[in-house]
């Protein structure tokens, strides 16, 4: 087959074959140089001379060392009831809901899973069973994982965690099992007798390894980033020099991590330019990961320029004065209509890290402020405490900001996520 690929793609192998004599001698020299050459690069490089490395990474848990400073949003998985007349392991009382957790490459992956009460709990969902080996069986894949309750005080809502759960994820060609470990949650409202008919899990695992590029030691990581156990296009992977200080750490960081299709840099020295590195491939469990060399004329700083959010920012005027917002929506709908100003209304959440970067940056901005003070009663609510009005308002993701009719209290119009001073400005006056 070699011999074939290099006749195909050698043209002056066939050139010289055909010129008398001493052609033979002449190309088998030419083919043992060509052969030589093919052997001594084949290990880092395709067909088309890319300088391609394949790093093996390690299954990584939290607790173990330097941790991922960033997770994936959670996983639904829906609950149904259990039939009353269903045998539940022993321990485990009704009521009872069951769901299944779909992770790995097919069906005969996906994991059942079981939430019952307890007589210690007849009301709370303590115990949570997983059907490990998919025999139809709770009882054999040993104790349940059992709840920690805790209830968040500013809003009153219980929240039920099982804390570092190792599923076991089933692959093909061999078959194995993999580990990925997970958090799971459920969330009761204040004004509920039991939790959502869902819960939720997010995983706390990651892949990581070393490898010497082009004389450069790094550090490289892998994230899953939707919490199914696949490792492909859209994850996230991160690639650090070692010699970086606390390169370990920075590796697992979001600072550094970007998704597949985003290129990594490795910094040579002060003089050369980086390494740029392209991703190629996982393997689909974790356990490797595949990138080029490519030569591309851009360096890290310029790359990831684009992920300051907040670059434009920097430069504008900050107000004096920070704005003043109101928390009661009926109060501000009257002090509207006596000033003839419209209400802004702002839905916000602790949890929510682009609001924070508004407070710290739009709600300061000079411009912004003034044209608030001017034209609106700005109204600022928690999400997370005003659940009737962000359902009124059909609020469903943070930030969201609406602008509202004082006299009918209806929205007039809406804008969802992160807005810049001038995404801002524009929505305000109309102009985007």
């Amino acid at each position: 087959m070699l011999n074939d690929l290099t006749e195909q793609n050698q043209p002056g192998i066939n050139m010289i074959k055909s010129n008398g004599k001493n052609s033979s001698r002449l190309s088998a020299s030419v083919y043992s140089v060509v052969l030589l050459l093919l052997i001594m690069t084949g290990c880092n490089n395709t067909g088309n001379n890319e300088n391609v490395h394949t790093v093996p990474l390690t299954y990584t848990v939290s607790g173990e060392g330097p941790e991922v400073n960033f997770w994936p949003s959670a996983t639904r998985v829906a609950l149904t009831e259990v039939p009353s007349d269903q045998a539940l392991p022993p321990g485990a009382e009704h009521p009872a809901r069951q769901g299944m957790v779909q992770i790995g490459p097919t069906e005969e992956s996906w994991i059942p899973l079981l939430l019952t009460t307890g007589a210690d709990e007849p009301d709370a969902y303590t115990r949570l069973y997983l059907d490990m080996n998919r025999n139809g069986d709770f009882s054999d894949d040993g104790p349940p994982a059992v709840v920690t309750m805790a209830r968040n005080e500013r809003t009153g809502d219980l929240w039920y965690r099982f804390e570092g759960i190792e599923l076991r994820v089933r692959f093909q060609e061999p078959e194995r099992m993999e580990p990925f470990d997970v958090n799971f949650w459920m969330v009761q409202q204040a004004d509920e007798s039991a939790p959502d008919s869902i819960i939720r899990y997010s995983r706390r695992s990651w892949r990581s390894g070393s490898v010497t590029v082009n004389g450069v030691e790094a550090l490289v990581a892998a994230f899953d980033g939707n919490n199914d156990a696949l490792y492909g296009p859209g994850d996230s992977w991160s690639a650090v020099e070692a010699s970086m200080p606390e390169a370990d750490k920075q590796v697992l960081g979001w600072q550094e991590a970007r998704t597949t299709d985003r290129l990594m840099f490795l910094q040579r020295g002060d003089d050369e330019a980086d390494l740029v590195l392209e991703f190629r491939s996982f393997a689909e469990d974790g356990s490797s990961i595949t990138f080029a060399v490519v030569d591309h004329p851009i360096s890290k700083a310029e790359d990831r320029l684009a992920d300051d959010m907040v670059a434009e920012e920097r430069s504008r005027p900050r107000t004096a004065t920070p704005y003043t917002w109101m928390e009661d929506l009926d109060k501000a709908m009257a002090a509207a209509k006596n000033s003839g100003k419209q209400i802004f209304l702002y839905f916000e959440a602790d949890w929510c890290g682009p609001c924070h970067t508004m407070d710290q940056w739009i709600w300061t901005d000079a411009e912004v402020v003034s044209e608030l003070r001017e034209e609106y009663v700005g109204v600022k609510l928690d999400f997370d405490i005003e659940k009737e009005r962000a359902s009124h308002y059909e609020v469903n993701g943070l930030p969201n900001i609406l602008i509202v009719d004082p006299a009918s209290g209806t929205a007039i119009k809406s804008v969802k996520g992160y807005q810049s001073s001038k995404q801002l400005l524009g929505f305000l006056r109309g102009t985007e």
